[in-house]
């Protein structure tokens, strides 16, 4: 399915420049961008992917992860092709670093009014996450699909990795009401080098949306010898604190061999040791793609009460009372919850 792309500009020759997100592309005529799915067709910018879902899972919210958008929820999950990084480590290769293709493999299609109505009907579901493969690449959809399903009452989240000029981002907060933000590193080579993109402009993306209303919550996948440097982890924690504050959530996921890079999986060790740094500056920092034991709960900032017990993505509100608040000292942790519900 075909749509006309927003955010670009014609040059001479039907060439184009997209400014969709950093890399900038000019693409020549019936080529594509550096995503592979952005399509220049006689001088005019197409989205290839618009409505044509690659997955689809009602997934619980914890996996995507958010841990503090309507924790024990689950979240209709949809992804399509394509991605403006091209990290030798993605866990999502076979989505995130292909075009559209006619492989005869079974697809989804859908308008966005249809995506929506669905999601209204799927039992248990609290709305619709834009994940897998980089949900900027498909923009249009996203955004129309994220408005046609904030007016009729559902939730709506984007994982991403940031990598989004301002005007577009401008355009998704509000109708996106919780992002996750890849923070893969502190250090401008290892985007250059593992991602072949910038860290500057996904530190701007990330104070955008910490400055809007939206909820943020943070991801970096810990690869041992390539970011687990504890001295530029610590410039990473630090710069969190200041510039969106220390209740800003970070995730720290063990990376796993994958697509183009073979290293070990991150130690355990390692883990726990930039957990405990991290807990210097923030304070909710959780450990993911292990057994965390409490690395994984939610405790209370203010008098340390544990809040929520986790079991990989099954939830206990051990220690929270109806708006999310503590019910020891009465601090304000969960700010969306859906205490109604029974998350055993």
């Amino acid at each position: 399915m075909m749509h006309e792309a927003l955010f670009y500009s014609k040059l001479d020759d039907q060439e184009i420049n997209c400014h969709l997100c950093p890399a900038d592309c000019q693409i020549e005529p019936e080529g594509a961008g550096d995503c592979r799915v952005r399509i220049n067709r006689h001088g005019v910018l197409f989205s290839e992917a618009y409505g044509r879902l690659e997955a689809m899972n009602l997934d619980p919210i914890e996996k995507k992860p958010l841990y503090h958008f309507y924790p024990g929820e689950k979240i209709l999950s949809v992804g399509t092709a394509g991605c403006n990084l091209h990290c030798s480590f993605c866990q999502n290769h076979p989505l995130s670093q292909c075009g559209v293709t006619d492989d005869g493999k079974d697809r989804h299609f859908f308008a966005p009014e249809d995506l929506v109505e669905l999601a209204k009907q799927t039992a248990h579901n609290i709305g619709v996450a834009f994940t897998y493969n980089e949900p900027t690449v498909n923009y249009e959809f996203m955004l129309s699909t994220a408005v046609n399903a904030r007016a009729v009452g559902l939730h709506t989240a984007m994982i991403s990795n940031g990598y989004i000029n301002s005007e577009p981002l401008n355009s998704l907060l509000g109708p996106i009401e919780a992002f996750n933000i890849d923070l893969k590193a502190f250090s401008s080579k290892f985007y250059r080098t593992y991602c072949k993109g910038k860290l500057d402009p996904v530190l701007k993306t990330i104070k955008q949306i910490a400055a809007s209303s939206c909820h943020l919550e943070l991801t970096s996948l810990i690869i041992p010898g390539l970011n687990d440097d504890l001295a530029e982890f610590e410039q990473l924690c630090r710069w969190i604190a200041d510039e969106t504050g220390r209740s800003t959530v970070l995730h720290l996921s063990r990376y796993f061999p994958g697509y183009r890079l073979k290293l070990d999986p991150t130690p355990a060790d390692t883990l726990f040791r930039m957990y405990d740094l991290a807990k210097n500056f923030l304070h909710h920092v959780y450990l993911g793609n292990l057994f965390a034991g409490d690395h994984g709960d939610t405790f209370c900032p203010h008098c340390n009460a544990k809040l929520i017990e986790r079991d990989r993505y099954r939830i206990l509100p051990v220690g929270l009372d109806a708006r999310g608040a503590c019910k020891r000292c009465k601090t304000a942790v969960i700010k969306h919850y859906l205490h109604e519900y029974d998350h055993s």
